[in-house]
C-alpha cells in the first residue's frame, strides 16, 4: 500500500492510456466446479496445450509498461507447475508494487512452495496471497464442489502462515463470495474468519457474471450494503496507522462504489478498463475486462465487431503496444465510455479509484 504513494502512481497518472494494472488467466483450468463460478464455460473447456509458456511470457514482458499492480488468476493458478518460470519475467520487467494470487487453498505443497519462491527472489514486492473461503465447514465443501474443500484450504493457510513469519512482503487474505448459498450465515462466516484465521485482510465479494448454478445469483444489493458495513467498522478498529487506514478507507470506497453502480444500474465513475486495465487469457489473447462480453454477448453491429477481443500477443509478435494502438481497441475503448459501461467487477472499481487522481487525493485525505 505504501505504493500507492509512491513516483510510481504519479507516473501512472501522467500517462492515462498505459496499462497499470494487468490480470493475467495462467491457466483456464480448475480442480474444483463451484456453483458460483463465472468463468464456468471456459474451465469445462480448458486445455493446457493453449497455455503460453515461459518461453512466451519472457517475450509478451519485454513489451509491458511499468506496473503498479500484477494479478494472477485462473482456474486455479497452482494448477501451473511453471507458475514461477512463467511469472518470473513479468515481474522482472514490469516491477510492479503489487502482486497478487487469488486461489482455493487445495493445492497445499504448490501453493507454499512457488510463494516462498516469490518471496524470496522478490523481497521487494508486495505480495498478497488470497484464499477464497464462501462457508465454514460443510456448507463451503457444497459451494465449492468438493467434500475436502475446507479443510484443504485451512491446512494451506496456516502453512503460509509460517512463511509468513519468515517473509515482511508476504500478506494474507480471506475473499468470500456473497451469493444466496451463504448470505444467511455470512456474518457467522466473517466472525469465525476473525477469530480462527486473523488473516492481514478480509474482504467479500459480489457475486458477478453467469454463475454455474444461476441460483446462486438471487442475492439483493442490500445484504452486500450489510456486511459492507460490518467490514468497514472492523476495518476502522484494526487501523492504526495512516497505511492501514489508507488501506481500509480505499477497500471501504470501492465497496461503496460497486452498492451505489448496482442501486443506480448506471456508471458513477468513467470506467479505466482497457486503458489502465487489462486482462490477458491463457492464451495470449488480450480484453479490456473478463465482464464486458457478459454485458454485451452481441456487440453492436455499427461496431462491426463479432466480439469484444482487443487482440491476439501470438498473432501480433507478443507485441502489446501493437494490440492498443489498433483501429479494434480504439472502437472498444471508445465504446466503453460512449456506452456508459458499468458493472460490479471488483478490480476495475478498484482501477476506477486509484487511477484517478482526484478519487485518490478524496480517499488520501479520509485516511488522515
Amino acid at each position: 500500500m505504501r505504493g500507492l504513494l509512491s513516483p510510481g502512481l504519479l507516473t501512472s497518472w501522467l500517462n492515462p492510456r498505459s496499462p497499470s494494472y494487468l490480470i493475467y488467466f495462467v491457466t483456464a483450468r480448475c480442480n474444483l466446479a463451484c456453483q458460483t463460478c463465472f468463468y464456468w464455460q471456459e474451465i469445462e473447456s480448458a486445455s493446457p496445450k493453449n497455455e503460453l509458456s515461459p518461453e512466451e511470457t519472457e517475450k509478451i514482458a519485454r513489451t509491458l509498461p511499468r506496473l503498479i499492480q500484477l494479478t494472477i488468476s485462473g482456474g486455479e493458478p497452482f494448477l501451473r507447475e511453471d507458475l514461477f518460470p512463467l511469472l518470473k519475467p513479468l515481474i522482472e520487467k514490469t516491477r510492479p508494487l503489487f502482486l497478487s494470487i487469488p486461489s482455493n487453498g487445495t493445492l497445499t505443497e504448490r501453493i507454499v512452495q512457488t510463494t516462498e519462491l516469490l518471496a524470496v527472489h522478490y523481497p521487494w514486492l508486495s505480495l498478497n496471497l488470497e484464499l477464497s473461503l464462501d462457508g465454514i465447514s460443510e456448507l463451503h465443501n457444497q459451494i465449492r464442489g468438493k467434500e475436502s474443500a475446507f479443510s484443504d484450504l485451512l491446512k494451506s493457510f496456516e502453512e503460509l502462515k509460517k512463511l509468513k513469519k519468515k517473509y515482511k512482503n508476504l500478506r494474507l487474505a480471506i475473499l468470500t463470495l456473497l451469493n444466496a448459498l451463504n448470505q444467511e450465515k455470512i456474518f457467522e462466516l466473517l466472525e469465525y474468519i476473525k477469530a480462527k484465521l486473523n488473516p492481514d485482510r478480509m474482504e467479500v465479494l459480489f457475486i458477478r457474471g453467469l454463475a454455474r448454478n444461476p441460483a446462486t445469483q438471487n442475492l439483493s444489493i442490500e445484504k452486500f450494503k450489510q456486511v459492507s458495513g460490518w467490514l468497514d467498522k472492523e476495518n476502522s478498529q484494526a487501523s492504526k496507522n495512516f497505511i492501514d487506514r489508507l488501506r481500509a478507507e480505499l477497500a471501504k470506497q470501492k465497496r461503496k462504489l460497486i452498492i451505489e453502480t448496482v442501486a443506480q444500474d448506471k456508471m458513477l465513475l468513467p470506467c479505466k478498463a482497457g486503458r489502465k486495465l487489462l486482462v490477458m487469457e491463457p492464451d495470449g489473447k488480450v480484453r479490456a475486462c473478463e465482464m464486458l462480453d457478459c454485458i454485451y454477448p452481441h456487440p453492436p453491429a455499427q461496431l462491426g465487431l463479432d466480439n469484444f477481443l482487443l487482440g491476439d500477443l501470438r498473432a501480433e509478435n507478443y507485441d502489446l503496444k501493437n494490440i492498443l494502438k489498433s483501429d479494434r481497441a480504439k472502437k472498444i475503448l471508445k465504446f466503453i465510455l460512449q456506452s456508459h459501461c458499468h458493472c460490479s467487477y471488483e478490480c476495475a472499481m478498484l482501477a476506477n479509484l486509484v487511477f484517478s487522481p482526484s478519487q485518490m487525493i478524496k480517499i488520501s485525505l479520509k485516511a488522515v
